[in-house]
């Protein structure tokens, strides 16, 4: 055998060794799948080149198939395919989710008496639901008839309540009207024969008394006065109408009688915005009396007690009458 010779089997033997190795380097374990392509990679390109280039070589000598063609016929680079178990080697890895997965199961199931407790305390608090619901259906089965005849009775006031009120409403309103548009006595008269129980009664027959002193109707005013005292005695005017009833006296010449009157009053109201007016009358009831002396000093206390009234002005005037006549 010649030297070439000898050197082309110790390339195909030394290629088959490689082939060796490739397929050893293959079919590792999953462990260290990264080193594969490297491993592939290095021995790929020599053997492809080797093939390529020595192949036809082979052929031309054929004494020598009868010693290594038994090896190479196995043609592995045809079954380097094989390297697709690899996928195969991967798949044992996810194997162990489902054994994890599979311990958590059991885990569950290792929870069972936490569950039934739930569901006891769950039975429970539904049976005392129902018990209540019971309750109170026989506590409205006893007692609805009672309540709708309470609340329907307090319904019926409300309503008659506010019927009242609107007819009252509204009846003031028309008093409030008729008030403003009277013109005369006989207006007046009629507002309060028609709506004495409004506000605007006593407002209209207030008004009517005054109508009747003013002409000069001296005893129909009395009269009047001493109606409106007894009818409106609660009434914020009712303390005119007492001042206005010892006018009615002093008019009639009766001026003994409502000197008295006035200091009376002056004493009983003497808060009031008209107690000076009661003493100013009083004064002038002495001034006509011919007591000058006792009038001053009515118009002297006028003008110590209400220095910023208007009536303080007006017993300046009259004192320096009476002084003078003095």
């Amino acid at each position: 055998m010649t030297k070439e010779k000898k050197d082309d089997l110790n390339e195909q033997q030394s290629f088959l060794n490689g082939h060796e190795e490739l397929l050893k380097s293959i079919t590792p374990e999953p462990e260290i799948p990264d080193e594969q392509p490297e491993a592939v990679d290095e021995v790929e390109k020599p053997a492809v080149t080797s093939e390529e280039q020595e192949t036809p070589i082979i052929e031309e000598a054929p004494p020598v198939a009868e010693e290594p063609a038994p090896e190479i016929a196995p043609e592995p680079t045809e079954k380097t395919p094989v390297a697709q178990p690899l996928p195969k080697t991967k798949k044992p890895a996810p194997v162990s989710g489902p054994n994890k997965l599979g311990g958590k199961k059991k885990k569950k199931t290792a929870a069972p008496p936490q569950h039934s407790q739930q569901h006891e305390d769950l039975l429970k608090k539904q049976a005392l639901e129902q018990q209540e619901v019971k309750e109170v259906l026989v506590f409205l089965k006893k007692y609805t008839k009672p309540v709708t005849i309470g609340l329907a009775v307090i319904c019926a006031v409300v309503l008659v309540d506010k019927f009242f009120k609107t007819k009252r409403y509204q009846k003031e309103a028309r008093a409030d009207i008729a008030l403003m548009n009277a013109r005369s006595a006989d207006d007046l008269q009629k507002v309060f024969d028609d709506y004495a129980s409004t506000p605007s009664g006593p407002m209209a027959l207030m008004a009517l008394a005054r109508e009747k002193f003013n002409a000069g109707q001296i005893d129909e005013a009395a009269v009047l006065y001493t109606q409106f005292a007894k009818t409106y005695g609660n009434n914020e005017l009712a303390v005119q109408a007492e001042l206005n009833l010892i006018a009615c006296k002093a008019s009639k010449g009766q001026q003994q009688e409502a000197q008295l009157l006035y200091g009376e009053f002056a004493k009983k109201h003497a808060h009031s915005y008209l107690a000076p007016s009661a003493l100013m009358g009083k004064a002038r009831c002495l001034e006509t009396l011919g007591e000058l002396d006792e009038a001053r000093i009515v118009y002297e206390d006028i003008k110590v007690n209400f220095p910023k009234s208007m009536w303080s002005r007006q017993a300046d005037a009259n004192l320096k009458v009476v002084l003078g006549k003095m």
